[in-house]
């Protein structure tokens, strides 16, 4: 009944056919009763048909207990239960991993042997190949390509993944679902084309039969029995052709159930079930920014853990080869030996690109230069540089300190030492002291006169703006209670010169005498009274017995006025305010200046934080947080971890929800048991607010820094202090001001830009955005537009940020679009870390030992690995054979086959029975 076509398996397709019920027959026993019981089936058949057809034709005797034995057929066909299953090959196509070093060290230019001027950076050789070479398409045509980058984490960060391009042969194998029904059709039509010359056969022979019975009547006993001899032979051709037609037509039916009767016959157009994901022509993939991707911004370089992270992810899959390209400037994290035999325990080769030049190039950098933004006249101060010189032959230098106008003019020379910069790479610190004598602003300028053989001479100098003025910070200090940190700084105010405090002590008694300029019995509430502090303290404030327009007020000083807010949590006061639902406008007006979210409940709050507890646990200072000057307790970055280190901890804090949508967290408290979800609590929080700033501490203990030393408490609070009301010091118009999150930077950070605008009448400039132009350290200038922020609540607010790209001193403009004489002007300082730059030279032991443990190839340069050099060397596309990996998935049954072939077969087994009793009733049987 099947065809022999339909029993074959199709090799191209996967498509096999099989009895299902074979597999449960697993006993020979069952086959042998199996066999028992057709043989008895088989014998009863004949031995009845013997019986019956006695007085029949040989024929008709054939044709009734062949019917009989065809609707046996069926039944065992049905029994065994033939499936048709689509066996599947899944293709992971092998993958060639680019590893590129992202670090700030990438971003140096080396010397062209042949020409002075300076090559495009080590990562711009990177960018450009990627950007328009035939690295990637070339490896695109055997591996899927994944590029990642890497640099101060742990693990590595995907930049673009690029699937393997489709090659001529397979694309002419491939075929759309219309094609493949077109090839299935075809072939089912010829199957029906032979069914109807078959069922043409049994017509004709139907036909005989009928004509010839009749011509037969006539004739004698004799000759009509030996006619009817002949004549059953026709029908017996008839059925049997008719039975032949019906499997045909069956088979051209089931070998595409998909198609219906009526398409097969012509009846009706076919259909084309929609197509599935992957039959599409491949989309076009989206343009890669590459030169944005792979900005060198990593502080350090861990080439170890980066490359045995990937090696962990990759392994077991069909990853050909790892290529990393970097200078070798491994300086933190894992080592590169134990990443490599992991590699290569792994059977992963890894092929190491090396960029840049082997020779530290001759240079002198100015790193940074340090001073006040204010002075007062008369007083001493001290200017502090950092040069640091590397592969020169002159190691005695000449540093001059000049000074300018705030236009730079008027150039004089103020001081010059002499310095022993070395040749390892040091960094030299060089101190000047002045004593200004006039009011106004200076410009500071340290510069070393460069080198012969220096490739950078940018970077040998720096400037640092003063401003010498004879008006004191006044700072205003509130407090539920005297706390110690209350104490401790109204005190440090109150002697420090350069300062004015005045004291509102919530809980003190009328007539209380203290260390202050001028105690203050309540909030003010006249405007010119609040505006003319630069900072506000809240120690544990009871906000509660502040008035509506008190509340105003302190939100028009932050929010407008770019006044600083330093508040700080504590166990009194915040949990009965904090713990109040909205609805009352002043608690939801100070909750809104807070960077942090709050929870409802003020018990549950309390349970959740800490007060007093037995022991001490440190700061557990975010990368922001260790790159923020203001909470810097030291002169340096080093010497600032290294304070902060030693310092035993804090005891308690209290417990917030969440910081907010573009709120930095600077610290948390370490006690890894107070973690809930994984974070633990937040310690040091601040944010923009308008023009201000706001600055959350979780509890009042940094008096406890005096442990270590006394000048840590107080450059603690000096800096913060400084930082807070930077946008009432730094007010160019009385129409709005300018400000960054950071006045200094490390290469690659990003910096975000704010600008709070008012029009004419002194109210929020209504706009979109406003233009504004960055003057970066090369002089070039870079328009920005910053936009209009989402929060409703803050109208005439505008930011955006931008990447930090080159060393030196950016310069943000900002023409107000309401005020042509209104400019508003803000410097940004970034460096680029000692650790980078300490040995900038490549590093080919590292990058050799690396591909020689797994057993890739080192080459020097990208000119190296794109083509071959000398005889027997194989470029790096060559090197990375492709890893396919095939898995072949079992099928699982067609249902739609199913359906189709149980209807065919219980038409057929019922045609065959009922043939069977039409032909026995004809022929007078019981």
């Amino acid at each position: 009944m099947i065809a022999p076509a339909l029993l074959a398996a199709d090799a191209n397709s996967g498509v096999y056919y099989q009895l299902a019920r074979l597999q449960s027959l697993s006993e020979w026993w069952q086959w042998l009763l199996l066999i028992g019981v057709i043989a008895a089936i088989v014998s009863y058949v004949v031995w009845m048909y013997r019986k019956d057809s006695v007085e029949l034709t040989t024929a008709l005797a054939i044709l009734l207990g062949g019917l009989r034995l065809f609707a046996l057929l069926g039944i065992l066909l049905f029994f065994f239960q033939l499936e048709k299953r689509t066996q599947k090959t899944i293709v992971k196509n092998s993958r060639a991993l680019l590893l590129v070093d992202t670090s700030q060290s990438m971003g140096l230019r080396d010397a062209d042997s042949t020409s002075v001027p300076a090559m495009p950076s080590r990562l711009e050789q990177v960018v450009l190949e990627l950007k328009s070479g035939q690295l990637l398409p070339e490896l695109r045509k055997q591996h899927d390509v994944v590029v990642y980058r890497f640099d101060a984490a742990e693990s590595p960060v995907e930049v673009a993944s690029l699937p393997k391009l489709p090659s001529e042969q397979a694309g002419a194998e491939n075929q759309t679902p219309q094609q493949e029904l077109l090839a299935s059709l075809a072939g089912a039509r010829k199957l029906a084309l032979i069914a109807a010359g078959i069922l043409a056969v049994a017509v004709l022979a139907g036909v005989i039969y009928l004509i010839w019975g009749r011509a037969t009547t006539a004739q004698s006993l004799a000759q009509r029995k030996a006619g009817a001899e002949q004549n059953a032979y026709s029908l017996l051709v008839s059925v049997v052709c008719l039975i032949i037609a019906a499997v045909v037509f069956g088979t051209a039916n089931l070998l595409h159930p998909d198609i219906s009767i009526g398409a097969i016959l012509g009846l009706s157009e076919p259909k084309v079930s929609s197509p599935t994901q992957g039959t599409e022509k491949q989309a076009e993939l989206p343009p890669i920014d590459w030169a944005n991707q792979l900005l060198p911004r990593g502080v350090e370089t861990r080439l170890g853990d980066n490359l045995k992270a990937l090696v962990d992810k990759e392994r077991g899959g069909p990853i050909a080869a790892i290529v990393v390209f970097s200078d070798g400037g491994q300086n933190a994290g894992l080592d590169v030996s134990v990443a490599s035999t992991v590699a290569a325990d792994s059977l992963i080769s890894v092929h190491g690109i090396g960029l840049g030049s082997d020779k530290r190039p001759a240079n002198i950098r100015v790193v940074d230069l340090e001073a006040p933004e204010k002075v007062f006249p008369g007083d001493k101060f001290t200017i502090s540089g950092y040069v640091q010189g590397v592969g020169l032959n002159q190691t005695a230098l000449t540093a001059e300190l000049v000074s300018t106008d705030v236009e730079g003019k008027g150039e004089q020379v103020e001081d010059q030492q002499t310095i022993d910069i070395g040749k390892a790479g040091q960094i030299i610190p060089v101190k000047f002291e002045l004593k200004p004598e006039e009011e106004g602003v200076r410009l500071f300028k340290l510069r070393v006169a460069p080198q012969t053989g220096e490739i950078e001479k940018r970077d040998n100098e720096k400037t640092a703006k003063v401003e010498i003025v004879d008006r004191k910070t006044k700072v205003l200090l509130i407090a539920g209670g005297p706390t110690r940190d209350f104490i401790f700084l109204r005190n440090q105010l109150f002697r420090d010169k350069e300062s004015t405090v005045h004291v509102l002590l919530q809980s003190a008694r009328p007539g209380i005498s203290q260390d202050a300029h001028e105690i203050l019995t309540s909030f003010p509430t006249d405007p010119d009274e609040l505006f003319e502090y630069d900072a506000i303290v809240a120690f544990d404030p009871d906000w509660e017995a502040f008035d509506d327009k008190q509340v105003q007020l302190l939100e028009d000083f932050v929010a407008e006025k770019g006044g600083g807010l330093i508040v700080v949590a504590g166990p009194v006061f915040t949990p009965q305010w904090s713990s109040r639902r909205r609805g009352d406008p002043r608690i939801d007006t100070i909750k809104n200046l807070y960077p942090i979210s709050f929870y409802f409940q003020g018990s549950a709050t309390l349970s959740l934080g800490r007060f007093g507890s037995d022991k001490a646990w440190p700061l557990n200072f975010s990368r922001e947080g260790e790159e923020a000057e203001f909470l810097w307790i030291d002169e340096t970055a080093e010497a600032n971890k290294r304070a902060w280190d030693d310092f035993a901890g804090v005891y308690g804090y209290y417990a917030i929800k969440d910081p907010k949508p573009g709120a930095r967290v600077y610290a948390r408290f370490s006690d890894p048991d107070t973690a809930l979800d994984n974070e633990l609590p937040v310690y040091f929080a601040g944010h923009f607010y308008g023009s201000g700033r706001v600055f959350f501490m979780a509890s009042g203990e940094l008096w406890r820094v005096r442990a270590e030393n006394d000048v840590y408490f107080e450059t603690f609070y000096t800096r913060l202090l400084r930082w807070v009301s930077e946008g009432r010091r730094l007010r160019d118009s009385s129409r709005g001001v300018l400000l960054t999150d950071k006045d200094r930077a490390l290469l690659g950070d990003p910096i975000a830009i704010r600008a709070v605008l008012q029009d004419a009448q002194f109210k929020p400039l209504q706009a979109e955005q406003v233009a504004a132009t960055i003057i970066q350290p090369d002089s070039t200038r870079i328009p920005i537009t910053l936009r209009k922020t989402k929060d409703a609540d803050r109208q005439g607010t505008f930011t955006e940020q931008f990447i930090a790209l080159q060393e030196g001193d950016y310069q943000i403009q900002l023409q107000h679009p309401a005020a042509a004489d209104s400019l508003l002007v803000r410097d940004v300082r970034v460096r680029m870390p000692a650790l980078e730059t300490e040995k900038p030279e490549r590093n080919d032991k590292v990058l050799r030992e690396m591909t020689d443990r797994t057993g890739g190839q080192y080459f020097v340069g990208l000119d190296a690995a794109l083509q071959s050099k000398s005889a027997g060397t194989k470029s790096l596309v060559e090197l990375i054979k492709p890893q396919d990996q095939r898995n072949v998935l079992p099928g699982t049954p067609d249902r739609t086959f199913d359906r189709v072939l149980m209807t065919w077969l219980m038409g057929l087994i019922c045609g065959a029975l009922c043939l069977e009793w039409l032909f026995r009733r004809l022929s007078k049987l019981a």
